[in-house]
């Protein structure tokens, strides 16, 4: 007995023992009305429940926790690491200094890390709470360390175990193996399970597992830095910070298990204000002591253990701040080897593939002993192939109909396909143009990438003679091949641009205004009254009269007047001179005067027109921009885009089901319109799609580029349109985890590198 003081507060220690067991169960009535109601329950703030050795039944302790916490009495657990007093609703004043065994978890988990194992198995008993306990941790917090459980392996003690063990690791190829259990469990399965002791194999053991009397060398475990003692010193830490909490009340504790004692300040109030006080504050003793809302002890440091010879040789240790430190180079491993690999990868892989050239080519078989017989081709880069021969594993190759895609069944979520083969194992690998996605990464795993593509549009060509269309008719109201003529054909020559800022009835009237405008003019001169000056009867002068001089008849002939009303068209002027300098010397302008006022009323209205002329080319100039290549479906111009985001009932488009680009406008939102219409359009199988565009009973074909611009270059009737869109990458496909992912994804990036 020891005394404390406090500021105003006397605290007096007491210890009670409840017994020895020798592995017998407590009587429960006892436990509660001599021990908890005789001893404890005396005017106690608190009670320290002490749990020492293996052979002590836990019941007494959670007897006496659930009985004191219905007084609200805080109960500190000292060597209690079972999962069930982690319950508030049975145990609401209990908390405890020495982790619960489900920590354990977070400490596998850094060794593993430590280790750089992502592959394990775990085994564990039935109907173990601490074992359910310690799956649900090591489950939450796997992720973080990106670990990975092939198998959780249940074992029922009651039945056989010399077979079932065996049948459970049939399948399981990580050689990474924690083993939770008791003692006395470990002992019949460490008995029972060779596979534990198996060279090759790294076998981890919780705290209670290693404690077995012929535990195997080579074996790894955990187990807390504290003993029994240090375990106490620290709850006795708690209670001396933790009582200065009481100064500020009237302490009345309730005394034995009395009636009235239900009802005071101390099971009201200051019972549970007091515990969690106790909870929230965080103290140091050996090292840092704190709680979680659960009352359990957090931020505890770890011994990574090794035995060796039947001693356990402690080889590392995790801090309280999850800070692992580990000597590696002193780890024994089972049967005195080297550090065993992660996984046993298996040698026999059952492939999946699907007929789509030109990737995967199939060959008609003459019976079941063999091939048609294929010619020898000569082909750059068999060094590629030679090298990738040499594949570590055999396999058998099946054909499926389809890639597989992720569709919304009756009860759930199912996959068919490839994608399907693989989820419900059925193949290990599928081989092919599989596109990755986020669909199908959710349920299988993907090497990296050996191909990037994209999705693109493909066509056929159709030639039609030229025609004219009104440029404000709908393409809705054209028939198909009016369609098509609009949509392929090609582009006018540069040659012709000079015309088409003007109408073609402009420019024949303009043509028919020139001839009529000359005749006009030169018919005017012919008949003006100023011709009868140049007409002389010859007969009548005398060639000699030295008064007679001779003048030029500066009458227009046609060409002339055809030659100014050209010239005042093209140079836009009315300037003799100017006209003699630009076309001839000759050139003659008309003398009369209505020859004259008909050419000043030309030379306006050519004004007019080449002035209209350069306005209007020079608009259709900006305007007229270079043809530049369809974007795809969401190209922004009034073209494909109307015609596939808003199709007429005559234009047919669709795309391969359950395959990637299917996906692709089906989960985009913007696309509905297009997915919905495409449904009617559909085909299994990219190959029929492609007959149907050239038997013309579809009109475009959605699909991956790769493939598209495989069969443009085959076939001069099709082509492809637009850019890519939707930019994904073929890979291999894997069960999710499949110990072969990394594998295979490290032999692309040699060939890629190569």
């Amino acid at each position: 007995m020891g005394l404390s003081e406090t500021a105003r507060v006397t605290l007096q220690v007491q210890f009670v023992d409840a017994g020895q067991y020798d592995g017998r169960e407590p009587n429960t009535l006892y436990i509660t009305r001599d021990i908890v109601c005789g001893q404890l329950l005396n005017r106690s703030v608190a009670v320290l429940l002490l749990h020492y050795g293996r052979h002590m039944p836990i019941s007494a302790s959670s007897t006496a926790a659930y009985a004191l916490g219905f007084y609200r009495v805080p109960t500190i657990g000292v060597g209690i690491q079972d999962a069930e007093f982690s319950r508030k609703t049975v145990y609401p004043t209990f908390l405890r200094t020495s982790p619960p065994y489900s920590n354990e978890a977070r400490v596998f988990l850094q060794l593993l890390h430590e280790l750089q194992y992502r592959e394990v198995v775990v085994v564990h008993v039935k109907a173990d709470v601490n074992a359910l306990q310690f799956i649900a941790v090591f489950e939450k917090d796997r992720s973080d360390f990106k670990i990975h459980v092939q198998k959780y392996i249940e074992l029922d003690l009651t039945s056989s175990l010399n077979t079932s063990v065996e049948e459970y690791f049939e399948e399981v190829t990580s050689n990474i193996i924690i083993l939770f259990a008791k003692t006395e469990d470990a002992e019949v399965i460490i008995d029972s399970a060779p596979v534990l002791s198996t060279p090759g194999k790294v076998c981890m053991l919780s705290e209670q597992a290693s404690n077995v009397r012929r535990c195997p060398t080579g074996c790894l475990s955990v187990r807390p830095r504290q003993n029994a003692l240090s375990a106490l010193r620290d709850a006795m830490v708690v209670m001396r910070h933790g009582v200065e909490f009481l100064a500020d009340y009237e302490v009345d504790p309730p005394q034995q298990c009395a009636n009235n004692a239900l009802n005071t300040d101390w099971t009201n109030t200051v019972g549970n204000a007091f515990y969690k006080h106790l909870l929230s504050t965080t103290v140091f003793g050996d090292n840092k002591i704190e709680f979680n809302e659960k009352g359990d002890r957090i931020n505890i440091a770890y011994d990574i253990t090794n035995s060796i010879d039947g001693k356990l040789e402690v080889v590392g240790y995790m801090s309280g701040q999850n800070r692992m430190e580990l000597d590696e180079w002193r780890i024994v491993w089972l049967g005195g080897l080297s550090k065993p690999l992660e996984i046993t990868l298996p040698k026999h892989l059952r492939a999946v593939t699907v007929a789509d050239y030109p990737f995967v080519y199939t060959v008609p078989t003459i019976d079941s002993a063999g091939c048609e017989k294929l010619g020898t081709v000569l082909v750059e880069g068999i060094d590629v192939i030679n090298g990738s021969i040499d594949t570590g594993f055999t396999f058998d190759l099946h054909l499926n109909d389809s890639y597989g895609a992720v569709l919304l069944g009756e009860n759930g979520y199912v996959l068919n396909g490839m994608v399907g083969e693989l989820d419900i194992d059925m193949a290990d690998l599928a081989v092919g143009a599989l596109t990755i996605n986020p669909e199908r990464e959710q349920y299988i795993d993907f090497s990296e990438p050996w191909l990037y593509h994209g999705i693109r549009i493909l066509e056929k060509w159709v030639i039609l003679r030229l025609a004219k269309y009104h440029a404000t008719a709908s393409l809705a109201q054209l028939p198909k091949p009016l369609f098509f003529a609009i949509m392929n054909k090609p582009r006018d020559s540069p040659m012709e641009s000079f015309l088409q800022p003007l109408n073609s009835s402009l420019w024949s009237a303009l043509f028919i205004s020139v001839l009529f405008v000359g005749c006009a003019i030169f018919l005017l001169d012919l008949y003006s009254p100023f011709d009868r000056f140049f007409r002389v009867d010859k007969s009548r002068i005398d060639p000699d009269d030295p008064f007679l001089e001779p003048t030029e008849d500066d009458r227009l002939d046609f060409g002339e007047a055809m030659w100014f009303v050209w010239g005042v068209l093209l140079n836009s002027g009315v300037s003799e001179t100017s006209v003699h300098q630009v076309f001839s010397l000759f050139a003659e302008t008309p003398r009369s005067c209505s020859g004259r006022a008909l050419g000043i009323v030309w030379c306006g209205f050519c004004m007019i027109m080449v002035a209209s002329y350069t306005a209007n080319l020079a608009a259709f100039l900006v305007l007229d921009q270079p043809e530049k290549g369809l974007t795809g479906v969401t190209d922004p111009r009034v073209s494909i885009l109307s015609l596939l985001r808003n199709p007429a009932a005559n234009f047919s488009f669709g795309t391969v089901l359950d395959t990637n680009t299917y996906q692709y406008f089906k989960r985009h939102v913007e696309l509905s319109t297009m997915h919905r219409n495409m449904e009617a359009h559909n085909v299994r199988a990219a190959a029929h799609a492609i007959r149907a565009l050239i038997n013309e009973t579809l009109d475009a074909f959605i699909w991956d580029s790769t493939r598209l611009e495989f069969e443009a270059a085959r076939n001069c009737e099709l082509r492809t349109r637009g850019t890519l869109f939707g930019r994904s990458a073929y890979g291999i496909g894997l069960q999710k985890n499949s110990p072969w992912t990394p594998h295979i994804t490290n032999a692309i990036l040699r060939l890629t590198e190569s």
